[in-house]
């Protein structure tokens, strides 16, 4: 053979090897996909599992106050009461929820205090009435999460006049 068949064949061995190189096995590739896939997993079976779910009559703690807008009622005797009303959520409360319950529990607050009077709500007891009433009403409107957590836990009075 001459040389220069010689190195055609060296050179078309080199050109095989260098082709054949990048042929590495994906066995790497697969295992870091597969370690990020149980990571996710893992993290999103703690956060399901380590949930906390209340049972009814169980205390939940206290999380943000929403404002209702003002409201300005009429009494059953004709005399008008204007009132500021906060609820005090729930920290598992979901304030999205409250916001799309808002004109229903407005609308409970309007009802409730409508068939007061002006006599009634003089009387601080009467008053304490009113609120329980309201607390329950929107309990009611807005139901429970995580369980049986409620989302509203109190009724706040931030302005009351009566005329």
């Amino acid at each position: 053979m001459s040389a220069t068949a010689e190195s055609v064949k060296s050179k078309s061995k080199t050109a095989e090897k260098v082709e054949e190189a990048p042929k590495k096995s994906k066995k790497k590739l697969f295992l870091i996909i597969g370690l990020v896939v149980l990571l996710i997993g893992g993290y999103e079976a703690k956060s399901i599992l380590m949930k906390t779910v209340y049972k009814p009559g169980q205390a939940v703690p206290a999380g943000k106050i929403f404002p209702l807008d003002q409201l300005t009622v009429n009494l059953s005797d004709g005399h008008l009461v204007q009132v500021s009303i906060s609820l005090q959520l729930t920290a598992v409360a979901v304030p999205t929820t409250i916001s799309n319950d808002q004109p229903r529990i407005e609308n409970s607050v309007i009802q409730i205090l409508g068939e007061q009077t002006y006599q009634g709500l003089l009387a601080p007891a009467q008053r304490q009435v009113v609120q329980t009433a309201i607390l329950k009403q929107c309990q009611k409107i807005t139901g429970t999460v995580d369980g049986a957590a409620e989302q509203v836990s109190a009724v706040y009075y931030t302005g009351f006049v009566i005329q």
